[in-house]
């Protein structure tokens, strides 16, 4: 299986550099963004996704541009819910200029009429440029996602599992159970079940065996999703940044060993 990483993973170094290190941790995979906000930390999309060429790294997915206090507007009339629409459109592009297979987005809100005809609108301009759309599971939003997947029908909606989220919010429902045939992108990172951490395993609560046991039972699995891991590291005085890239390397060969396991027994 592919493994990849967050392009940014709390690491403040050279971009190239980090880019290099990441290649020589054995990752295959980068998942990344293309908000300028960002740019002074990570480059420009431009940037990276030369030096991702560069070092034969692949284009995992790419997460949606937003502001979380915006987020409601998604599914609310008026300028600021077109505002949200257009961006996410012009992301979609994005992901197609560089070679993205997927966006990633985050929906949060009141589920409305307006806000499905948005959704649907996206969803139509992905299949003319064969991007899958896949929505995370964030804080407290299964409600509204529950009802997109019950309200929508479209081959361009696919799910990002974030197992961080997961852990926190929503703790007892599983996502990839009730989804294992839209599974395209995941978040994978820990965290103590009380706050979003975006840690490593060594520091976190998840059972990682369940985990690894409802990935197995997912659609193409083992052809078709990279275990992108997407971590925000803090502990800077335990680990550096080469041995952290090795640290995450290391568990994401531990989850490839216990799919196979669980799909083979």
């Amino acid at each position: 299986m592919k493994k990849g990483i967050s392009f940014y993973f709390g690491f403040d170094n050279d971009v190239e550099e980090r880019v290099k290190m990441i290649k020589d941790a054995g990752f295959d995979a980068v998942i990344t963004n293309a908000d300028k906000k960002f740019d002074h930390q990570n480059g420009t999309i431009k940037k990276q996704c030369r030096l991702f060429k560069k070092y034969g790294l692949n284009l995992s997915s790419l997460h949606f541009r937003y502001e979380s206090k915006n987020l409601h507007y998604f599914w609310e009339s008026g300028r600021q819910g077109e505002k949200l629409k257009k961006k996410l459109i012009k992301d979609v592009k994005i992901a197609k200029k560089y070679g993205f297979p997927c966006v990633v987005v985050h929906l949060q809100g009141v589920y409305s009429k307006i806000g499905e005809n948005r959704l649907l609108e996206v969803l139509d301009f992905c299949e003319r440029l064969n991007i899958m759309l896949a929505v995370e599971n964030i804080n407290n939003n299964l409600s509204l996602f529950l009802k997109i997947f019950k309200n929508i029908n479209h081959n361009m909606l696919r799910i990002c599992y974030d197992s961080g989220h997961n852990n926190v919010y929503n703790k007892n429902f599983d996502y990839l159970g009730h989804f294992k045939d839209k599974l395209i992108a995941l978040h994978l990172h820990d965290n103590d079940g009380n706050s979003d951490q975006h840690t490593l395993n060594r520091f976190g609560s998840i059972d990682w065996d369940m985990v690894a046991k409802r990935l197995a039972k997912c659609d193409n699995i083992l052809d078709n999703i990279s275990l992108d891991y997407e971590i925000f590291y803090k502990q800077n005085e335990l680990l550096d940044c080469r041995s952290c890239l090795f640290e995450i390397k290391k568990q994401a060969d531990e989850l490839e060993e216990k799919i196979k396991n669980y799909i083979e027994n």
